[in-house]
């Protein structure tokens, strides 16, 4: 492997939106190498061998399967969520059971419990935060994130064997400079969180993957 090859694949992990565009033809292979000599992956005098490094070079294989799962997803939105993140504490995990006994998930009430190895996340509405005021005011919260949206992008059930979901997802946010602040997947449901800022365009950028599938 050439040392420009090493370094255009460092490039590619830190930037898969140039591989996106190349691969849908929005750029071509003279372009992509002068890009890469501007961004120092390869000397100026080396713009013939960049452009045959790249005529070699094994880009990642569109997948038509990864791409059919997304004609048929349904997308829906619910705002004003908020999102603690507690310290993981033994009395706090027993605490939860009534925090779920006052939730009403027939009209629709959101709260989802992450349960990780050092830390406790609560999904919630806002409105609903009366439920966790003993467990604010008792317990320590490293973080509050307010004025959340959460996206539920609902996928074929074949999706749970299809790769490179995720990966066309957050290419396309990346791309976008949107920021996620919470993923969460209940297959064959994803969920996105984001904030109020993002979501219009984050919905925007999904339509568009669904309609481009042809």
């Amino acid at each position: 492997m050439s040392q420009i090859e090493q370094l255009f694949r460092e490039f590619l992990n830190k930037n898969p939106e140039v591989e996106n565009c190349y691969q849908q033809g929005l750029i071509n292979r003279r372009s992509l190498a002068r890009y890469l000599i501007k961004n120092e992956i390869a000397k100026s005098n080396q713009l013939e061998a960049t452009i045959a490094m790249l005529r070699r070079f094994k880009f990642k294989k569109i997948n038509n399967e990864e791409k059919n799962v997304f004609k048929d997803i349904k997308i829906n939105i619910k705002d004003n969520i908020t999102i603690l993140d507690f310290e993981k504490e033994k009395e706090l995990v027993k605490k939860l059971e009534s925090i779920i006994a006052k939730t009403n998930y027939d009209k629709g009430d959101t709260l989802k419990i992450v349960i990780g190895s050092s830390s406790i996340k609560l999904f919630i509405d806002k409105e609903n935060q009366k439920i966790i005021k003993n467990l604010i005011e008792k317990f320590n919260t490293e973080n509050t994130l307010d004025s959340i949206s959460e996206i539920s992008v609902m996928f074929p059930k074949n999706a749970i064997d299809t790769k490179g979901i995720l990966s066309t997802i957050t290419k396309e946010l990346v791309m976008n400079e949107i920021i996620i602040s919470e993923f969460l997947t209940a297959s064959p449901e994803l969920l996105i969180y984001v904030k109020d800022e993002y979501v219009l365009k984050t919905y925007e950028i999904l339509k568009r993957i669904k309609k481009s599938i042809k």
